[in-house]
């Protein structure tokens, strides 16, 4: 048995995707309310929560990044600790190539009701020195979960457990990122706001978007169905051990 369990927070439409222009359409707005009023609730419980790249990419400001201080500098592979404090909040990001242009270490005010939370981000061994020691600069945290992509969600989870001490992961997406965790075996809960609403473009992205598995992957059962006053359906599947 795990010393933690993953907990998958996410919003889709009838036929399962977690992208797509159905996000975009005004009668989407009261299940994103339905979607963020549960996620604060799991959130001030757990105090992080995980998403990939191209989530953070939409939160995050717009800046250059400028390694120019640190080029021609090494530093070692080792996992690194920011400003960090006990008892802080964590925002664990997925980025395996260390293509996010962190400006500083902690979410701001393009997030007011998660400022505060510290930085986290996982990373492959072959993101540059001179992005590394730019994150050390500013103080975000990170971790190395495998050479390349794809990366060990559940070498990151290990080490992000034993750092943070974190018992319980939330995860919120995309469905990449769930995809991979989904892979892997590791997602415990499914907690699903479906939104009475149709995609159907075939780029968009589904729940747990992956390639093909190579092992069984898990069996769930629904635990809670619930139709909620804006015509959501609230869903949760715990998996069959």
């Amino acid at each position: 048995m795990t010393e933690y369990s993953v907990y998958c927070h996410m919003a889709t439409s009838i036929d399962g995707k977690v992208t797509g222009e159905y996000l975009l359409d005004s009668r989407f707005a009261p299940f994103d309310t339905d979607w963020n009023t549960i996620f604060h609730k799991l959130n001030s419980k757990m105090k992080n929560w995980i998403a990939g790249r191209v989530s953070f990419d939409e939160i995050i400001p717009k800046v250059d990044l400028d390694l120019s201080d640190f080029i021609g500098k090494t530093v070692n592979r080792n996992d690194y600790m920011g400003d960090y404090q006990n008892g802080d909040k964590v925002a664990i990001a997925l980025d395996p190539d260390g293509k996010l242009s962190w400006s500083k270490s902690r979410i701001g005010d393009e997030y007011p009701e998660l400022k505060g939370d510290h930085i986290v981000t996982i990373l492959s061994e072959s993101v540059s020195d001179a992005y590394l020691l730019y994150l050390q600069s500013i103080g975000v945290s990170y971790v190395f979960a495998g050479q390349k992509n794809p990366l060990s969600m559940k070498l990151a989870l290990d080490k992000l457990h034993q750092l943070f001490g974190i018992t319980e992961f939330l995860l919120v997406g995309g469905g990449i990122i769930n995809g991979s965790f989904m892979q892997e075996g590791l997602i415990d809960t499914i907690s699903l706001i479906q939104a009475p609403l149709v995609e159907s473009q075939s780029d968009s992205v589904s729940l747990f978007q992956a390639n093909q598995s190579t092992q069984p992957l898990p069996q769930y059962k629904v635990t809670k169905n619930e139709l909620l006053p804006t015509g959501a359906l609230y869903l949760i599947y715990e998996k069959v051990e």
